[in-house]
């Protein structure tokens, strides 16, 4: 149970570390898309306002035009003959003007020195790149109708990039982030051509530029994750620790408990044979260190029992009954006061209707003990009173036990529960420390609330509130 506690530890851990990993990673990518579809380069309104001037009386560079029309003007009754006969031919003649236009367009592109040039005469960013395409050119025969005819879906046409076909510069790259001119120009005239081209810059290290600007946000996920990382291996290397620390504690009170009790019963008998063989009247002193023996011996025995339930409490099984609260600590109360002294007295009080409760009797009846115990030993009070009042409350029975003794500071009242505290006292008193420790542990078994209340030199109230809808 212990090793598969530990490995559904780990699990959660690893599967709440994913779950952080793959959130921070959505984050990061969110973000750089964002950033990606909102890149704006700053140098795209100088190139496309000295692009635009250039080519105002012209297509795709200074001279283009030329070119184009030398390939479609005198070939467009051809154009238009085969179309309408042999739409075959059609498509085989489209296909062979068009690697010659291209091949033409490229040969004669001046883009490689007006580029530049712009960029020299503007001081814009060197490591820029450009690409120049056409992306479509169609025919019109009458005027009104065009048919797509220089496109890269036109059967026995490659074009070089899904966009179209590239006449020059060297950015494969192509999308509306780095577009700077996109131009459509037709003449809705009989026997005329619409084309569209396009012009696109951008810098190679484009995404470089991009996770650069995201860097803080990018360091920020790293670290925190990190972080997260060394929570959890710090969080379970304590737990591990504390988990190994009780362990051995437990073990240790075990092991000295079961170890003690048997020389402790040895000694018990060993000393009432002693008694038993000293006459009263022969030694009074020998029968005053006889009782001291067994006084102290019984003491032991009472600390080790005490010590051996504390380590057994977190594993017993709770059988829980059905009893009357005000009877159980009726019988309580008388038995423990016939072990008070003159000078303590303890005055219950039950108000109200009580109702049945469910509880573990063994379990209860120790823990009334350890602070009626708590109650006289740290009490310097000539009358130590203890009031036990019982009431209930909002559909739960609340059961308090105040007494008058020396109270508890603030800093010791937050650590009283804690296995094995004893606080710095005024009073000098035995004990491991564990009498609260499992006054705690009974109430946490049984499903109840406990709080207490101190004030030094007046007092320590503690308050258990008890569901009493059953």
């Amino acid at each position: 149970m212990n090793v598969q506690s530990h490995s559904i530890y780990r699990i959660v851990a690893i599967l709440s570390l994913l779950c952080l990993v793959i959130v921070q990673f959505q984050l990061i990518y969110n973000t750089f898309e964002l950033e990606n579809n909102q890149y704006y380069l700053k140098e795209k309104d100088i190139i496309h306002e000295n692009y635009s001037a250039l080519i105002r009386n012209d297509k795709l560079y200074p001279g283009a035009q030329k070119i184009i029309d030398s390939h479609i003007i005198p070939n467009m009754d051809l154009y238009k003959k085969l179309y309408f006969s042999d739409r075959t031919a059609y498509e085989r003649r489209l296909a062979e003007d068009w690697r010659k236009m291209i091949h033409e367009l490229r040969l004669h592109q001046n883009m490689d020195s007006i580029f530049p040039a712009i960029v020299r005469q503007f001081n814009l960013n060197k490591e820029l790149k450009y690409g120049l395409y056409i992306e479509h050119l169609s025919l019109s025969f009458d005027g009104r109708h065009y048919v797509p005819v220089f496109r890269p879906n036109v059967p026995g046409i490659q074009p070089s990039h899904p966009n179209g076909d590239i006449i020059a510069g060297t950015l494969e790259r192509t999308d509306k982030q780095n577009s700077v001119s996109v131009y459509t120009v037709s003449a809705y005239t009989p026997n005329s051509y619409q084309i569209t081209f396009a012009l696109y810059v951008d810098q190679d290290n484009r995404t470089l530029q991009i996770f650069k600007a995201m860097l803080p946000t990018f360091l920020l996920a790293i670290f925190s994750i990190l972080m997260v990382v060394g929570i959890y291996f710090i969080t379970y290397r304590n737990w591990m620790r504390q988990k190994k620390l009780t362990a051995m504690t437990s073990d240790f009170i075990n092991s000295i408990s079961h170890e003690f009790n048997t020389p402790i019963a040895t000694i018990l008998v060993a000393n009432q044979s002693l008694k038993d063989t000293i006459s009263n009247n022969e030694n009074i002193k020998a029968l005053d260190l006889i009782a001291v023996i067994k006084r102290q011996t019984i003491r032991l025995k009472k600390l080790i029992n005490q010590s051996l339930m504390i380590s057994q409490l977190s594993r017993i099984n709770l059988d829980k009954r059905k009893y009357y609260l005000p009877s159980v600590l009726m019988e309580i109360l008388e038995d423990y006061s016939l072990k008070l002294d003159t000078n303590v007295s303890i005055i219950p009080e039950i108000e109200g209707d009580i109702n049945d409760i469910e509880m573990n009797k063994v379990l209860f009846t120790t823990m009334i003990y350890n602070l009626l115990d708590n109650g006289i030993k740290y009490n310097l009070s000539d009358k130590k009173i203890i009031n036990i009042r019982v009431y209930p409350k909002e559909g739960n029975i609340h059961l308090e036990i105040q007494d008058n003794g020396v109270g508890i500071d603030l800093k010791s009242l937050k650590h009283i529960f804690k296995k094995f505290f004893r606080g710095k006292q005024r009073v000098e008193e035995g004990g491991l420390g564990l009498g609260l420790f499992y006054v705690q542990q009974v109430v946490n078994l049984h499903g109840w609330e406990l709080a207490v209340e101190s004030v030094i030199d007046k007092g320590t109230k503690f308050t258990i509130k008890i569901n009493g809808k059953r």
